[in-house]
């Protein structure tokens, strides 16, 4: 080539040679700029969520009512789900949702009520979720008193919540009625564990032993876990405080009529027969399944109104009637437990007041609920009784030291 020619060709070549910097630098300013999004993307939420579930709301709900996308939602719900089962969602639960530009989750924590957290985030590209406990400090602690008018007033003022009261009731609830059978002077006495956070008390743990002196009896309480995980209330000779069937299936002001082979009927002017025990209650008051069954009948039985009927075993069968309403779920064939919520009292059918009527058979003959003997579940395996009676008698001389209202221990 010329030096003539090289010259006129010159100025494109300088041309192409700036216009190949320029796109260069373009695209090195996108490859920057896509990195930046990235980056904002992945560590700089810009959404936030915080709110807990109220009344009558689900977590779905409650997250669309916050304005989280739809399509966020049922990946939340459904990544969730695999842990945690969304039916038990309860008022007063907490969430925290972040998510980047693109509505993707960077990060989700549910805390289900005081000691148990659910925590999402991303691995790989693939939401996971895991259970966290809140670890809490334990407090080994004892209460002795001596009753006056009643259980409740007689505990209620050493108590930081009722629960305890709760606790202590249920586990003597197969043997003694606390609301007709205690009297002034009988005396308690029980260690149990206090859980703290931060300095602050949280809430009550198990009791661990217990024991109630009432009119010269003394029944004892020890908590046993053995190897493969089963905890239960034993009395001194191993043999479980718990019966086949509850005394009462209510907590209940008073009792507002006996059984009776011949009493006179308020409503109907007469006598007849009154198989059951009435226990006067507030409408609402929930009604509890006296023991393991299958719900045989629930529905409306004439002048008893809504009533439901369970099938237990050795031959008992259990009544509840004037309830208000069902409990979620309960209709024939329904399995239940003990314990297990069936219905609230109410005023249904023939009655003059919100009571609960309960009525008991063994094998098909009506006996007195206040007075059938009921057997208990199954007693400590033989080869837990020796490790039992060891540790019952450290327990018990704990029990000794600490209901002079001395802290044992603290922390685990």
């Amino acid at each position: 080539m010329s030096w003539k020619a090289f010259l006129k060709t010159a100025p494109l070549l300088v041309i192409f040679l700036i216009l190949g910097v320029i796109i260069n630098k373009l695209s090195f300013f996108q490859s920057n700029a896509k990195e930046d999004l990235q980056n904002a993307v992945t560590f700089e939420p810009l959404c936030v969520f915080q709110d807990g579930i109220k009344k009558n709301e689900s977590l779905h709900f409650c997250l669309i009512k916050n304005g989280a996308p739809p399509k966020t939602v049922h990946q939340i719900t459904k990544t969730l789900g695999r842990v945690f089962n969304l039916r038990k969602s309860l008022p007063g639960d907490e969430f925290t949702l972040l998510l980047n530009p693109l509505d993707s989750v960077v990060f989700f924590e549910y805390k289900r009520g005081i000691d148990e957290k659910y925590i999402m985030h991303k691995e790989e590209g693939e939401l996971v979720v895991r259970m966290e406990s809140v670890e809490f400090n334990y407090l080994i602690k004892g209460l002795t008193g001596i009753i006056q008018n009643s259980l409740w007033e007689s505990m209620i003022t050493h108590s930081k919540d009722p629960e305890l009261i709760l606790k202590f009731a249920d586990i003597f609830a197969w043997e003694i009625d606390f609301l007709t059978e205690i009297r002034n002077g009988d005396r308690f006495r029980l260690i149990f564990e206090e859980l703290w956070k931060d300095g602050k008390f949280i809430k009550y743990g198990d009791v661990l032993a217990a024991d109630y002196i009432m009119s010269g009896d003394n029944y004892t309480a020890v908590l046993y876990q053995d190897s493969t995980g089963h905890k239960d209330y034993y009395d001194l000779s191993g043999h479980s405080l718990r019966k086949t069937l509850l005394r009462s299936p209510l907590q209940y002001r008073r009792i507002s009529s006996k059984f009776s082979y011949s009493r006179f009927h308020p409503i109907f002017k007469r006598y007849q027969p009154h198989y059951g025990v009435d226990y006067a209650a507030p409408v609402g008051t929930p009604v509890s399944a006296a023991g393991d069954g299958v719900v045989i009948f629930a529905g409306w039985n004439k002048g008893l109104g809504k009533t439901v009927k369970i099938r237990q075993s050795k031959g008992f069968v259990t009544s509840y009637g004037h309830l208000s309403k069902f409990a979620k779920g309960i209709k024939k064939g329904k399995r239940v437990k003990q314990k297990d919520v069936i219905g609230y009292v109410g005023l249904t059918g023939a009655t003059t007041g919100p009571h609960l009527d309960y009525k008991c058979q063994k094998n098909g003959r009506y006996v007195n609920p206040l007075k059938m003997t009921v057997p208990s579940v199954a007693p400590l395996k033989k080869n837990y009784v020796a490790d039992f009676k060891s540790y019952s008698e450290e327990l018990l001389h704990c029990m000794n030291f600490l209901c002079q209202e001395k802290v044992l221990a603290a922390a685990r």
